[in-house]
This record gives C-alpha cells, sequence and structure tokens, in this order.
C-alpha cells in the first residue's frame, strides 16, 4: 500500500463524518505523511496502523468532543452511535470480507473445474470414437457388416466428442468474458466510493 491508497482508504472510511472533520482530518495526515518525507512513506504507514483504525481514532475523537456545537444533541449521539457500531464492527466486517473473497474465488474454481471436466469428457469421447473407427477399419476383412458398425459408432462418438469440446470452448470464453466484467464493474464501484 502506498501513501495514495491509504488516503483514500482514510477518506472512504471517514465518509460519514461531516465534511470539515474529514478534510482537517485528511490535511493533518496529509501533513504527517510530507513531514516524514517520500523515502519514509511506508514507515509512516506501518507506524500508523490501517486506515480504519486510524479511521476509529479520529471519529471517536469526533464523538468526544461533541460533534459541531451547533448541531443538535441528537446529531452528537448518531456520532457516538457511529463510533460503537465501527469499534464493534471491525472484528466482524474483516472476516465477513475475507469470507465472501474466499468463496468467490471457490465460485471461480468449481466453475474451471466443471469446464475443465465436460472438456475431458469431450477428449475422451473422441479419442474413444477414433479408437472404435480403427476398429472398423481393421475388421474390414473378417465382418463386413461389424466392420461397418464399429466404423459408424466411432464417426458417431467422435463427432459428440468433438462437439462437447467446442461447446466446452465457447462456453468457456462467454463464462470467463463474464466473469472478468462482473469483476470490473465491482473493482470500479468500490474505487468509486
Amino acid at each position: 500500500m502506498n501513501r495514495h491508497d491509504y488516503m483514500n482508504q482514510l477518506k472512504n472510511h471517514l465518509r460519514k463524518l461531516p465534511y470539515d472533520e474529514v478534510k482537517e482530518a485528511v490535511d493533518y495526515y496529509e501533513q504527517y505523511f510530507d513531514d516524514a518525507g517520500e523515502e519514509n512513506e511506508q514507515a509512516v504507514i506501518q507506524e500508523l496502523g490501517s486506515p480504519s483504525a486510524v479511521a476509529s481514532q479520529v471519529i471517536a475523537s469526533f464523538a468526544v468532543k461533541g460533534g459541531d456545537e451547533g448541531k443538535s444533541a441528537k446529531r452528537g449521539f448518531s456520532t457516538a452511535w457511529l463510533v460503537m457500531i465501527s469499534i464493534f464492527a471491525s472484528p466482524i466486517a474483516l472476516p465477513l470480507a475475507l469470507a465472501a473473497v474466499v468463496i468467490a474465488f471457490a465460485l471461480v474454481i468449481v466453475l474451471f473445474s466443471v469446464l475443465l471436466s465436460i472438456g475431458a469428457t469431450g477428449v475422451g469421447l473422441a479419442a474413444g470414437g477414433v479408437a472404435s473407427m480403427i476398429t472398423g477399419i481393421v475388421l474390414i476383412a473378417q465382418s463386413f457388416p461389424t466392420a461397418l458398425f464399429f466404423f459408424g459408432l466411432g464417426m458417431a462418438i467422435a463427432g459428440c466428442g468433438w462437439a462437447l469440446i467446442l461447446w466446452t470452448i465457447r462456453l468457456s470464453k462467454i463464462s470467463f468474458n463474464a466473469l472478468a466484467k462482473k469483476m470490473g464493474k465491482f473493482i470500479l464501484r468500490r474505487n468509486a466510493k
């Protein structure tokens, strides 16, 4: 993570606070990075901790000083509620996000496995069909009807195998293109926040 990513995540976590508070906090941490220098960027990130932890501290300090003095008590109560939710949600939100990533990865693996198994079945059918056709050619001298049966059966099986292979390739392209589009939209939507 670099300074830009860190600050974007911090802004994202602080978006529930009033604009002036967010600007003040962001300016403070930007100045903190500037004072440390570009060469110490990673050290500053290590020292500060995660953006969510810093955001929790900023939100807590905002709640302690009572929010905007011109606002009603209801606003102060909602800020305190926001602090409590952010403190209690942190241990839950991270594992849930991790679980969502793992489930998405597992679904991709399952899709890949199903497509691979269908493709392998097609290859097996095509190879079996070719073997049956060769058997039909070998049997032509012994029994013409039997040879014709094996050759015809081999052509049918090989045709089904090739159709299955081509269908798998087409389905793979469609599936992975759709998956790439969904992931792209998700990533763009997350970056827009």
